[in-house]
């Protein structure tokens, strides 16, 4: 017997569908006695719900993935932190200077959590990227010259206005629904 909602096969004597919960028809039905039109509708409804429950799995895996990602990156920041008071405590890293140094290595730690997660789930997790970037040359610049210490915030503006600026334009790219 077959469901007449979703085409799913129903055991004998079962009084609804294990799949939908549609009541089952008083005459046994078989696929041969169901007409070709609505087999065809019910193997559609059937594929439908097969890709829903896909990718309901793929979000599934993806979410637990995250969170595993996420203790990853929480905890490695935090070891960064540790780290680097550590060094300023003891005197390898000055006072005044260690998050150049705290920021350098929290832009490096961003870069690679980014890497890593657009390898795994594609261009989505792009921003981790550029925001890692942004605060490994922050740190850097810093580090390096003290020239820098005056244009990084003038640095951060125009980066956002190209964010907005981008983010504008792609809008109008693509098309509403």
């Amino acid at each position: 017997m077959f469901c007449r909602q979703c085409g799913s096969s129903i055991a004998p004597g079962s009084s609804f569908c294990n799949k939908c919960g549609a009541p089952v028809a008083t005459r046994p039905q078989t696929a041969q006695a169901t007409p070709a039109p609505m087999r065809m509708e019910m193997a559609e409804k059937h594929e439908k719900h097969e890709k829903r429950e896909k990718g309901e799995k793929r979000e599934k895996q993806e979410k637990s993935g995250g969170s595993m990602g996420g203790a990853l990156l929480g905890g490695s920041i935090l070891i960064w932190l540790g780290v680097s008071f550590y060094l300023q405590t003891i005197g390898v890293l000055s006072a005044s200077i260690w998050w150049a140094y705290f920021l350098l290595g929290l832009g490096v730690i961003l870069i690679a959590y980014g890497l890593v997660r657009v390898l795994q789930a594609g261009p989505a997790y792009t921003g981790l990227l550029i925001g890692g970037a942004v605060l490994a040359f922050i740190g850097a610049a810093n580090i390096v010259s003290s020239v820098w210490q005056d244009a990084w915030p003038l640095l951060l503006i125009l980066l956002g206005v190209a964010v907005i600026v981008g983010g504008l334009t792609a809008r109008r790219r693509s098309p509403t629904p």
